[in-house]
């Protein structure tokens, strides 16, 4: 009997436990190795730091799924990869066997070691409800990073703060123009929406110092803080460079079209914790990862069945939507982008509905 083993509960390995659902070949068994029996939704991330979502609403029970479906589900963390034998060591030393291995563990936020004593993120994610809950109700709470998280993240906690009849006292920096990655007329319109709902933010800075009560920015001047929320670029993990697995210069996974690594064919690896070969360049988001899903899954069949695997080809526009609090989100689509209540009963419809595909199958 072959043995298939997924590391990590991300968007991919979801399809591919959600196809198990008919029943499992008899000549192949399937782990599922997380270091948490939940795998936690980001995209409702910023609906419970608000409010709007309890913490059952953003969260799967991989245990439940694996046991509906016929996987086996390992609570462990991967220490370490060895390819040429095909084993995979836990954090206290388990070994676990496959003849092939797929990776979805996410990525890490990339905290400068001069403050990790002094911030909080929000990666893997299920430290989230912990770290989120705690920094919105913070007295002086600064979030670092003007990308898509730190933005909705800035914004959510903002709107809770007011709900709650608490002083705003919040700050945002980041060291490039607000959702710059989305372009000159993307960053125009959001921070706007900030000036507007009171969103105190500081773009073109960095944090270059931080202690007990304050954070000093590139600019020289100083700000209260009470609690900090890193949330810049993704990080690797260590795992794969400290194998000895190929990576991208960044320590990421590296993998063909077909999400096999470039060396190992029986080593597999989709969303954030990967670089593809093909397209280096390529952001690492969610809407990627779900996009990837059926191609891991058909691949993986393939592969332990000797048949031909096919390729992954990125979208080159993908509609995102970000909440801004008060019931509202920012919609944007390539140059196109709209602002308001609509664009938040979209998100939450999207939501809801890629999280009931998975809790249908066990609750």
């Amino acid at each position: 009997m072959k043995t298939l083993v997924l590391v990590g509960g991300g968007h991919a390995h979801l399809h591919c436990l959600e196809q198990l659902k008919d029943g499992l070949s008899e000549d192949w068994r399937v782990l599922l190795i997380s270091p948490s029996p939940y795998q936690y939704y980001s995209g409702m991330f910023s609906g419970f730091t608000e409010g709007a979502y309890s913490l059952d609403d953003i969260r799967i029970d991989l245990k439940k799924l694996c046991r509906k479906v016929g996987a086996i589900f390992i609570e462990d963390s991967i220490a370490a990869v060895n390819a040429q034998n095909r084993e995979l060591a836990g954090a206290e030393g388990q070994i676990y066997r496959y003849d092939l291995a797929s990776f979805d563990i996410g990525s890490q936020s990339d905290v400068p070691e001069t403050a990790r004593n002094y911030v909080r993120s929000i990666k893997p994610n299920y430290h989230f409800p912990e770290q989120l809950m705690q920094t919105r109700e913070s007295a002086h709470p600064v979030v670092v990073g003007g990308g898509a998280s730190g933005v909705e993240l800035a914004f959510s906690i903002l709107a809770w703060r007011k709900q709650q009849g608490l002083p705003p006292n919040l700050a945002l920096f980041s060291s490039t123009s607000l959702l710059a990655g989305q372009g000159r007329s993307a960053s125009k319109k959001i921070e706007d929406i900030a000036a507007r709902k009171n969103l105190t933010f500081f773009r073109d800075v960095s944090i270059q110092e931080i202690d007990e009560v304050s954070v000093t920015t590139s600019a020289g001047k100083s700000y209260p803080q009470s609690d900090v929320l890193w949330l810049t670029g993704p990080k690797s993990a260590e795992l794969f460079s400290a194998s000895s697995l190929p990576t991208d210069r960044d320590g990421f996974l590296l993998v063909n079209d077909t999400l096999q690594s470039v060396q190992w064919p029986e080593i597999f690896g989709a969303g954030d914790c990967i670089t593809i070969d093909r397209y280096p360049e390529l952001a690492k988001n969610g809407v990627y990862a779900v996009r990837q899903g059926p191609v891991l899954w058909k691949n993986l069949k393939n592969s332990l069945s000797n048949d031909k695997l096919q390729s992954f080809a990125p979208q080159k526009r993908y509609v995102s939507i970000l909440s801004t609090g008060g019931g509202e989100a920012f919609l944007s689509y390539g140059a196109k982008h709209f602002h308001g209540a609509i664009a938040w009963k979209i998100k939450q419809r999207i939501d809801r509905k890629f999280m009931k595909r998975y809790k249908d199958l066990y609750e």
